[in-house]
């Protein structure tokens, strides 16, 4: 016997990656600059931040606002932060021209995974296991995917398959790191785990208020980076 469970009033993006892309030309649109770079070092004086070293050369700044997700980590030592901070390695599978495309996102309970209609094709995904950020991907995973993919739909036919990993950036207490780093001027917004995407609005907006000294209306001191700070015990310190 079957059971179906409705959901209403849900939203789902059919193309992440164009969802991004869209929001970075939107910031372009409105003046900012879009500069990809890799950081050698932070810079601080009198332990408020100065400078950005990269690769391309100084770039001088009174704020700085780290949010790199899982890449955070990379960062993390030059802003005398200890966050044992480990990656989610998601799996997904997408199955090109389908021949059957649900109208909504499912999740099975058969198999544990969700079920999501894509502009790309049919997208089944929710296997996950901690691993290093700059690891290749595992096997198993996939052919798990596969394996209950083909249980959930008999009967599809598609054209080819797209096979994908993300590394989502997962905290030990499972709270992300959004705030002021003491009083350097280095504010964070990672370790939101598998949430980002839908999450990364809400503390954008949130760093931007702290950063114009207009005090959020919630409770920030959960996600204070100072509880990670080197030689610190105390959340905000």
């Amino acid at each position: 016997m079957g059971c179906l469970a409705v959901l209403e009033g849900q939203g789902h993006v059919t193309n992440p990656g164009q969802y991004i892309a869209e929001l970075a030309a939107y910031f372009v649109s409105e003046g900012g600059q879009f500069i990809q770079a890799n950081v050698l070092d932070i810079q601080k004086i009198n332990g408020v931040v100065s400078h950005i070293d990269t690769d391309l050369g100084r770039f001088d700044c009174r704020k700085a606002v780290i949010t790199a997700g899982i890449w955070s980590k990379d960062l993390m030592k030059m802003i005398d932060l200890n966050v044992p901070m480990e990656a989610e390695r998601g799996y997904h599978v997408i199955f090109e021209n389908p021949s059957e495309l649900p109208r909504n996102p499912m999740l099975m309970t058969e198999g544990k995974f969700g079920v999501n209609p894509m502009e790309m094709g049919l997208r089944c995904a929710g296997t996950v296991e901690f691993g290093d950020h700059r690891s290749g991907p595992s096997v198993d995973p996939i052919a798990y995917i596969r394996k209950h993919s083909q249980r959930a739909f008999p009967s599809l036919q598609y054209s080819g398959t797209q096979e994908w990993m993300g590394s989502r950036p997962s905290t030990p207490d499972s709270l992300p790191l959004i705030g002021e780093l003491g009083q350097s001027g280095i504010f964070t917004g990672f370790g939101h785990q598998h949430v980002g995407l839908t999450a990364g609005p809400k503390t954008g907006r949130l760093i931007a208020q702290l950063i114009s000294d207009n005090s959020p209306n919630i409770d920030m001191s959960p996600y204070s980076p100072g509880r990670y700070a080197v030689g610190t015990t105390k959340p905000g310190s």
